[in-house]
């Protein structure tokens, strides 16, 4: 791995001279053509977000104005962060990072250091604590940082925007923020601390790859065809569906730190992303039974409150290394706490999404006949003919039947909607061959799914399939979702070369999920989709305070725990 402490090399690169205005507007036109081609939520976004992703004129004027490539790569952003799709996002051709070595997030509205990597900022010179505010970085506040950053990526959630705008005050990928190259070595840094007196810190960033300054220059080829279609014509499609996860390349799990020791460990903002260990610590008395080794998929124990044995259980995303393997140890979980507890937390707090492993952990926590999600898909060629070939894999596979007929029956349908001319497909079953299914069952036909009383965990980061499954738990009434409103990331994922001249990559969102029933908001437009509106909690308790960055999360266990004791003894007769 290269080296997490390195020197951009002596200049940045580049090129003699910048992609011509022609070229600019012929990616331009590439990239926002690919979106009309293949984006499922646009008519969904008119109404919710007000953005016309048609409506080309404005960002066509700009993109002749702009004056180099950065400038040309920021309006690309923009005009793809008008989505306000965490699925969605716009990426310039450039592995450049530069951070400070400590990361922050945003409790009680204000912008806290909740990590610091002593072996970069060792404490002698470097008297940061965790919980200090950053009041300013360069002359500029947190609050100005984070509108500027909010400009190039917006997600489902606008809490979610602007927690992850807050992550590039640290830590800046010039993929997402183009200028990130005019950094200096240093910053300065004012912190304020807990008893309200600031300081300012000169702090080295830490650069790693080199960035880019320009793209061109290219020849432009010449023939009595039009250019643009020419250029839109050679795109290299990709399509897919059957896949709802963050984006592997996103900022939020990009670059490295070092341990205690100086070896390089992979660098997680967002405390706990994806991770197998939960964000909080459980009270004393906690019997951890899975994380305690590499092995072990999910992290789960038992604890006594009032009389009541909790069980626990954390899901950290749906797209596990060993589908046979995560769903041996969920079972055996499932079947232990149906044994030993009296209900059970689910955590889908951070859950980073995945697939269809998610209906399985269902049939294993809904002890009843439940009704599964689905989706309405955006047809496309390049489409049809990847689930064509897919299915004849499965069918060589001779995979499971309902696996067969399920993709049989979504290929019938993208078929249909794209040789009548339609946008969308109607809604289609997306993980069965049915809305309809039925809970995990053993040998002798006996349900073997819990059935005590559960709660679910999430928050603004339960992305994807985190948003599906507390979802369908809520429609399926499988227990009170207890957090906030998550992501609103709701739609399966592919992506698309964005243009030959600027070589940058797109992310795209080829479906809109489908809930049960429309769901009311005081936000947006009364919908049965999990895009933007995301999961809207029965209880909201929100772990993003002071008090809960500084004791590991106590308070907010305490919380969720009396959720759960109440919400056991409401469940048990009298």
């Amino acid at each position: 791995m290269t080296r997490l402490i390195a020197c951009f090399a002596l200049g940045a690169l580049y090129a003699s001279a910048q992609m011509t205005t022609e070229q600019r507007v012929v990616d331009f036109q590439t990239m926002a053509s690919g979106y009309a081609k293949r984006y499922a939520p646009a008519n969904w976004k008119i109404q919710a977000v007000r953005f016309n992703m048609f409506e080309l004129g404005p960002w066509l004027t700009r993109v002749r104005a702009a004056k180099d490539d950065l400038e040309f790569y920021e309006i690309c952003m923009e005009y793809v962060a008008g989505f306000q799709d965490t699925h969605s996002s716009y990426s310039m051709p450039s592995q450049a990072t530069a951070w400070l070595g400590f990361a922050v997030d945003i409790y009680d509205g204000k912008v806290l250091i909740e990590q610091i990597t002593r072996a970069l900022l060792p404490e002698a010179g470097f008297p940061l604590q965790v919980g200090d505010e950053v009041v300013s970085v360069d002359g500029q506040t947190p609050e100005q940082l984070i509108t500027y950053f909010s400009r190039f990526l917006k997600m489902g959630n606008p809490r979610a925007t602007r927690r992850d705008a807050a992550d590039s005050i640290t830590f800046r990928w010039q993929g997402q923020i183009p200028r990130m190259l005019d950094l200096g070595e240093s910053a300065q840094v004012v912190i304020r601390n807990a008893m309200g007196e600031t300081s300012t810190h000169t702090i080295p960033w830490i650069k790693t790859a080199t960035p880019v300054k320009n793209i061109g220059p290219v020849p432009t080829p010449r023939s009595e065809a039009d250019l643009y279609h020419e250029t839109i014509d050679g795109i290299r499609k990709q399509s897919g569906i059957g896949l709802w996860d963050l984006n592997p390349g996103s900022k939020l799990l990009r670059g490295v730190t070092l341990d205690d020791e100086g070896a390089e460990q992979p660098r997680r903002y967002v405390l706990g992303l994806g991770a197998r260990a939960p964000i909080f610590t459980f009270p004393q008395g906690f019997t951890q039974r899975l994380g305690r080794t590499g092995a072990d998929l999910f992290y789960s124990g038992t604890y006594m409150s009032q009389g009541q044995r909790i069980g626990y259980i954390r899901i950290p995303n749906f797209a596990p290394p060993s589908t046979a393997l995560a769903l041996q140890q969920f079972e055996t979980e499932i079947t232990f706490m149906q044994a030993n507890t009296d209900g059970l937390v689910v955590d889908l707090m951070r859950n980073t999404g995945g697939g269809c492993i998610g209906l399985e952990y269902a049939r294993r926590l809904i002890p009843r006949p439940f009704w599964f999600f689905g989706e309405s898909l955006r047809p496309t060629l390049a489409m049809i003919t990847s689930v064509q070939l897919n299915l004849e894999r499965l069918i060589a596979l001779r995979a499971e039947r309902w696996l067969i007929d399920t993709i049989q029956f979504q290929l019938d349908a993208l078929k249909s909607a794209y040789e009548n001319g339609r946008g969308m497909t109607g809604g289609l079953p997306a993980c069965s061959p049915t809305f309809e299914n039925e809970p995990a069952r053993n040998a002798q036909g006996q349900i073997t799914a819990y059935a005590k009383p559960m709660i679910f965990l999430q928050d603004e980061f339960s992305i994807s399939f985190g948003d599906i499954f507390p979802a369908m738990m809520q429609d399926n009434r499988r227990g009170p979702i207890v957090g906030l409103r998550s992501n609103g990331a709701g739609g399966s994922v592919s992506g698309f070369q964005a243009g030959y001249y600027s070589e940058a990559i797109t992310r795209n969102t080829n479906s809109i999920v489908l809930r049960r029933e429309p769901v009311k908001t005081p936000e947006f437009p009364e919908a049965p989709y999990i895009e933007n509106i995301g999961v809207r909690p029965d209880i909201e308790l929100d772990y993003m305070t002071r008090e809960n960055l500084m004791e590991r999360g106590r308070p907010f266990v305490d919380a969720f725990t009396r959720i759960m004791v109440d919400h056991i003894r409401a469940s048990t007769p009298e």
